[in-house]
């Protein structure tokens, strides 16, 4: 063979190798991306999964163990908020003005408790009870059991004992459970008769019983802490067995209970954790409200966005995360209970606000509901979404607002607007911020059946004219 020959295949040899080898390292980076992908959408999923648990374990700490907070109580005791929300209440995003809150958190696994219900006399109230994954797992009240006195026993998941006569027993899911009591205002003359209300509703264990709760602090922007206190929350509190799989997988990324920890996982892992938990908790959880107000929310018709809520979330946990990243929408009831109607734009799809005027217009002069209904106005603010301080301290418009004027056909016309719209209309009259963008929530308790289809919608806030 010639030294021709023999160079060209030489050459040729080493063309050939360096094409393996770049397609080697091609497939290597694509391999590697593709783990890399893998890796952060376990995280997304493992974190979305373990929000709710973690976010529980906050409120009850926040509740049980730091003196000065705004929601301080003492475990197994029901604390009693005695006066109607205002624009200084920023314990949760839109807070309500219909009801008075009352809060408990209990733990079961000691011994049951007996929950004790007065008469009420009609008087609308319903106590939801929630597990530590943010599941409502039962309620009583008006519309379940009726307003005559009763006691319900509640049961931790993992009681073998006995259980007292009484006239109806729920079992909880998990060991630690948070209750939440709505107890129906009329007004400010009501106040005295409310409280009255409230405090007959009473909690008693039935076996002496000492505190085993957690001493671990939840976290302050730290994602460590998060996926400690998560685990935490899970030993306490396992989940279903159907759910153990999830937990199999999630350990990869720290998240399984007791076996796992942030301490364990590797540094790679930790680092994705840095990087991804925060934009995901800002983008996909807390920001949900307002990027539903600059999107074209699939759900949305006449400007308002329904929310039938499920009777539990099932295994939608991004639903789940969502709701207990806005606070107060983990106290949202099931659609038999309350359906709401939100909204930020108006019929021509325009954000609400910057000072202008509008017309909501409700054809039956109501929303129809068997127990109550309201409208109520927040405007949207750095770190959340709050009542509007205004001349005449009117927050919410419904059945109770006196002096509504009604037109000659039943219908009933809200002004929305931040100046008053003058005598003929001030009784109508729902004020808004001069400057910041706002959003509206409907509320019916125990709608009537029409609002419960999905066809059923408000009419949409009509624009009437710049301020």
């Amino acid at each position: 063979m010639s030294n021709l020959n023999r160079a060209g295949l030489r050459a040729m040899a080493t063309a050939a190798l360096g094409l393996c080898l770049g397609m080697a390292h091609a497939h290597a980076q694509t391999s590697a991306a593709t783990e890399d992908q893998a890796l952060d959408s376990l995280i997304r999923e493992a974190m979305l999964y373990a929000y709710p648990y973690q976010e529980f374990m906050k409120m009850r700490h926040e509740a049980l163990e730091v003196k000065d907070s705004p929601t301080a109580t003492t475990l197994n005791h029901f604390r009693h908020s005695r006066h109607l929300a205002t624009p200084k209440d920023r314990w949760a995003n839109g807070p309500i003005r219909d009801t008075f809150y009352s809060t408990s958190w209990l733990d079961l696994e000691k011994s049951p408790l007996v929950l004790s219900l007065p008469e009420t006399h009609g008087r609308y109230y319903v106590i939801a009870m929630i597990g530590a994954d943010l599941n409502t797992f039962s309620y009583v009240g008006r519309r379940i059991g009726g307003t005559k006195s009763r006691k319900v026993a509640l049961v931790g998941p993992r009681w073998s004992g006995k259980i007292p006569q009484v006239d109806q027993i729920v079992r909880a899911p998990t060991r630690d459970v948070y209750l939440n009591l709505r107890v129906l205002v009329t007004g400010e003359d009501d106040l005295k008769a409310a409280h009255a209300v409230q405090d007959g509703f009473r909690i008693a264990p039935v076996l002496p019983t000492t505190e085993d709760g957690p001493r671990l602090k939840p976290r302050a922007q730290d994602w460590g802490r998060f996926v400690d206190v998560a685990n935490e929350a899970l030993v306490r509190n396992p989940p279903p067995g159907t759910e153990q799989k999830l937990l199999e997988r999630f350990a990869r990324v720290g998240i399984c209970g007791a076996a796992c920890s942030w301490d364990k996982l590797p540094q790679p892992v930790q680092q994705r954790w840095l990087a991804l938990a925060p934009e995901i908790e800002k983008n996909e959880l807390k920001n949900r409200l307002n990027a539903d107000r600059k999107t074209a929310d699939p759900r949305r018709r006449n400007g308002w966005t329904p929310y039938r809520l499920p009777d539990g979330f099932g295994s939608n946990y991004a639903m789940r995360a969502q709701s207990a990243a806005m606070s107060g929408g983990i106290l949202g009831l099931e659609a038999a209970e309350a359906t709401y109607f939100a909204a930020s734009v108006d019929g021509n799809n325009q954000a609400l606000g910057k000072g202008q005027a509008y017309r909501l217009h409700l054809p039956q002069g109501r929303l129809p509901a068997d127990a109550f209904w309201s409208i109520s106005l927040y405007e949207f603010v750095t770190g959340g979404q709050y009542m509007v301080d205004n001349p005449i301290n009117r927050y919410s418009i419904g059945d109770r607002t006196k002096g509504m004027k009604f037109n000659a056909d039943g219908s009933l016309d809200i002004w929305l607007q931040p100046t008053d719209p003058g005598p003929e209309k001030r009784a109508n009259w729902l004020p808004t911020p001069k400057e910041n963008l706002f959003y509206l929530m409907a509320r019916a308790y125990q709608p009537w059946p029409e609002v419960l289809d999905p066809s059923w919608i408000l009419e949409p806030v009509q624009l009437i004219s710049p301020q």
